[in-house]
């Protein structure tokens, strides 16, 4: 019997890309995933096919198809967090998946200002509207980690917290982690409310002292300081 794939491609570049992945990915004869991760493979000879909506049609694809076919279904960062994971796992049997991990862009993000994320509450804006909950977290929380929306991107945040009176905050702002335009903007929610950003971001808020890490740079020219 056929396994279907779930696979955690990592942030992005294929520089974060387990090897393990990579093979699986070389055998196959059908990809499934979102744009960004289609184009990653794109030299690849196999079928692809881009997630859409309703997702039944790509668990009716698979589900039709696995056993005649080597299927693997691309997720980015780790399946484990946020992903289409949760609704494969209702669908489809166990026994038919085989999830292999990838890094999260979290993950790549703690690393990038040096802390340790075993303390961090992780949540997500994508796709919802929980922005109170976000707000929660952080009153209670030292340190919030989250994937951000466009509907919802980090100047509107940082102005949202703003005006539910969390202000001591130090708010990171990662863009386009693990590719050649990547840039991390540290600051205030003052400060970060007034910029703008690229659309693929992810953001981690901490205490005011929680970390020791030089900005980049980027802050004050983005600033016009």
């Amino acid at each position: 019997m056929n396994k279907v794939y779930v696979l955690g491609i990592g942030p992005g570049s294929r520089d974060y890309l387990l090897n393990k992945t990579e093979k699986i990915i070389e055998k196959m004869d059908v990809l499934i995933g979102g744009s960004r991760a289609l184009e990653t493979f794109a030299e690849q000879k196999a079928k692809k096919i881009k997630i859409t909506l309703p997702l039944s049609e790509i668990k009716n694809y698979i589900l039709d198809n696995y056993q005649q076919q080597k299927i693997a279904v691309l997720v980015s960062g780790d399946p484990g967090l946020y992903s289409l994971l949760n609704y494969l796992k209702r669908e489809i049997e166990a026994d038919i998946l085989e999830v292999i991990p990838g890094i999260s862009s979290l993950q790549l993000a703690a690393s990038r200002i040096q802390i340790s994320w075993n303390d961090m509450r992780i949540t997500s804006l994508h796709g919802k509207d929980n922005k109170e909950e976000l707000v929660d977290l952080l009153k209670k929380e030292s340190k919030v980690g989250f994937f951000t929306d466009n509907k919802f991107p980090p100047a509107k945040i940082a102005d949202y917290l703003l005006k539910n009176n969390i202000e001591d905050k130090t708010v990171c702002v990662f863009e386009d982690l693990s590719y050649p335009e990547e840039k991390i903007t540290v600051g205030s929610a003052e400060q970060i409310k007034k910029l703008s950003f690229s659309k693929l971001t992810v953001m981690i808020i901490l205490g005011r002292g929680e970390i020791d890490f030089k900005q980049r740079g980027d802050l004050d020219e983005r600033m016009g300081s």
